[in-house]
């Protein structure tokens, strides 16, 4: 890339923030394996962030599975395999779900970024900067694991939200994403949210063996961001397709939720410039040019 088109491109960034007043924190929620609540603590946290009147926005990368849409009862006629196929924009597709939130449907068409024609993959990129121009917040809900497409969104991501449990499997999984998404990213910002704990103390001791494992063979310091306590309402919950936020709203789990929200409106974002680099960051990723 030469300095003159980098000079170019940061002019064009100067004049997005200058023209928007709003500019989403982009938050990837990821996990080393499924089954540690990763899709429910999107939803959950998204409709907490909704109750402190922020807009956010569930942009379900789940591929394949469409947990988002199943966890609240939705049955969109529109996905994201109509903006790769210029059919329809994101915005058009954008469906409202329970607590004030919005969902952006997902589709299988995604599972390979990296094979989609160049047009597609503009489509989506122009979505997603659609997107973080008119919202507070995106929370996406990536795949499990550390396959390309849920490392695409990561690596790109304002900020990663690692769900783990206590379990040991999900401890090694969860610094295994830790890892890959750093070494896609040096300057990732990891917080980490333990879910399923007996107590505030298990979670605390759960995130002292992780960051000290990262710090000693990373050289990263996680942010620990909370915990959500193991609680039969979550289950409860996901068997009633509600969230449990909105069904159980006095549950110890709902508690923790909403701490999570408080502790991230609380926290003071990168400033405006930074965060407009989202879409840049993922253009990269799946290897092609923006012209944000």
């Amino acid at each position: 890339m030469t300095e003159e088109i980098r000079l170019d491109q940061a002019q064009n960034l100067r004049e997005l923030v200058k023209q928007n007043g709003r500019l989403a924190r982009v938050l990837a929620v990821t996990s080393g394996k499924g089954g540690v609540g990763k899709t429910s603590t999107s939803v959950n946290l998204a409709i907490a962030l909704a109750a402190h009147k922020k807009r956010a926005i569930v942009l379900d990368a789940d591929l394949g599975l469409a947990n988002v849409e199943v966890l609240m009862g939705l049955n969109s006629l529109y996905n994201l395999q109509h903006v790769i196929d210029g059919e329809k924009t994101i915005m058009q597709i954008l469906v409202q779900g329970p607590g004030g939130i919005e969902v952006v449907p997902g589709t299988s068409g995604l599972a390979k970024l990296a094979d989609l024609s160049a047009a597609a993959r503009q489509n989506v990129l122009k979505g997603l900067k659609d997107l973080q121009e008119q919202t507070d917040f995106i929370i996406i809900d990536t795949m499990a694991g550390i396959g390309q497409n849920a490392i695409s969104f990561a690596a790109a991501a304002d900020e990663v939200l690692v769900v783990t449990t206590p379990e040991p499997s999900a401890i090694v999984d969860a610094y295994a994403t830790i890892k890959t998404i750093q070494a896609v990213r040096e300057d990732a910002v990891f917080r980490l949210i333990v879910n399923m704990v007996a107590s505030s103390q298990q979670a605390l001791a759960v995130t002292t063996n992780l960051t000290r494992v990262a710090q000693q063979y990373l050289g990263l310091r996680l942010s620990y961001l909370g915990h959500i306590l193991r609680d039969p309402h979550v289950a409860q919950g996901v068997m009633q397709t509600q969230p449990f936020t909105l069904r159980f709203p006095n549950a110890p789990a709902t508690k923790c939720v909403n701490d999570l929200a408080t502790r991230l409106i609380q926290q003071k974002p990168e400033n405006k410039e930074a965060r407009a680099g989202f879409f840049h960051r993922f253009a990269q990723t799946i290897g092609i040019a923006s012209n944000a």
